[in-house]
């Protein structure tokens, strides 16, 4: 929106974060008391006072705002987790182990950097080690030097957060090197026919459905529906392991589950004010209902909190049949004529349209 573009210029001219209103639930419905993202920065770089934005003058780029919004508000400039996860499965077979560092951190070894590691979410984290065959390090050498000396502390939570919630042995697959003597690492050159091989095993990475079609661009659009990384990482993750105990895990700790009892009517208006289109429509021969799809859930509650009646619930965990297909979650909705209008809060009115 214009909005977040004059803000964001007034604040600085180079950010390294980009913010996407339309995704933020507290534009979307002006009732929402999430603060994650400010609860998390240390500085207080970030406001949400009538648009989004982030100061660039205070902001360390710690990225705990990126890592910690369940809805993708904020985006890390020139970051695309996919590509570098699939450099890093090209580059595991030919090391003792991968290692992830930060580009802040100039001269630290490593096979691929991203921003700041604060970068990594408990999602981030279980992608990595559901994708990665062997153990990953994250160079953390020159975290002690650095003004986000604090992530040290947020990943190893992070890291037992994943342990504990998934089977998938999070725990010894990310391994932390804080002093030079704990790094294994083992550098890689890449003479000319060896860069082509490995434009080559990307593509097949991308055709195999490690890489989903990341848009480049801010959609900045009330009405696009629009799932999460984070909810994408999961996804493949969830694919990877074909079913069993590490998909149970993940499916009761990360996945959630929407349902509306029988004072819904049908009204809709949670449609609308779900930003990832897990919610839709159903029009068929048994009449109209509400369908829910929990792959495509971030559980920000916007559903719940907008509902006139208070039939809709979320709740954590999710025990189905189909994880990656909607299906019906008002089985016993109201016959009374759906509410017309829209309720006080709403930003606009959204149509049922996916993007991935």
């Amino acid at each position: 929106m214009l909005t977040d573009k004059l803000i964001n210029k007034a604040f600085s001219a180079d950010p390294l974060i980009s913010t996407d209103r339309s995704r933020c639930v507290r534009m979307r419905f002006n009732k929402s008391t999430c603060s994650i993202c400010t609860g998390s920065c240390k500085t207080g770089a970030i406001s949400v006072n009538g648009g989004v934005a982030v100061d660039a003058g205070k902001c360390t780029h710690c990225m705990l705002c990126v890592s910690g919004c369940p809805s993708g508000c904020f985006t890390a400039i020139g970051e695309d987790f996919f590509v570098l996860l699939s450099r890093l499965r090209k580059i595991q077979n030919a090391v003792p182990y991968p290692v992830l560092g930060c580009k802040q951190a100039r001269g630290a070894d490593a096979h691929a950097k991203t921003c700041c590691l604060g970068f990594l979410s408990e999602e981030h984290l279980i992608a990595l080690t559901g994708h990665l065959d062997k153990p990953l390090y994250l160079n953390l050498t020159a975290c002690g030097r650095c003004s986000n000396s604090f992530i040290v502390e947020t990943i190893k939570e992070r890291i037992q957060g994943a342990q504990r919630k998934t089977s998938l042995d999070v725990g010894k697959r990310i391994l932390l090197a804080e002093k030079q003597a704990e790094l294994t690492f083992e550098d890689v050159s890449l003479d000319r026919r060896g860069f082509f091989q490995a434009l080559k095993n990307m593509t097949f990475t991308q055709a195999a459905g490690l890489l989903d079609e990341n848009k480049a661009e801010i959609t900045r659009s009330y009405s696009t529906k629009r799932i999460s990384l984070k909810r994408d990482m999961l996804n493949t993750v969830i694919k990877k392991l074909s079913g069993g105990k590490a998909a149970t895990a993940i499916f009761s700790n990360y996945a959630f589950t929407v349902k509306a009892g029988p004072s819904c009517n049908n009204c809709f208006a949670c449609i609308g004010m779900c930003p990832t289109g897990a919610l839709k429509i159903r029009k068929d021969a048994e009449g109209a209902g509400l369908l829910f799809n929990s792959s495509l859930c971030n559980g920000c509650g916007l559903c719940r909190d907008f509902c006139r009646v208070g039939a809709v619930s979320v709740s954590p965990g999710f025990s189905g049949n189909d994880f990656f297909e909607h299906g019906i979650c008002n089985p016993e909705a109201g016959t009374g004529r759906p509410c017309s209008g829209q309720a006080p809060g709403v930003r606009m009115s959204m149509p049922d349209q996916i993007e991935r």
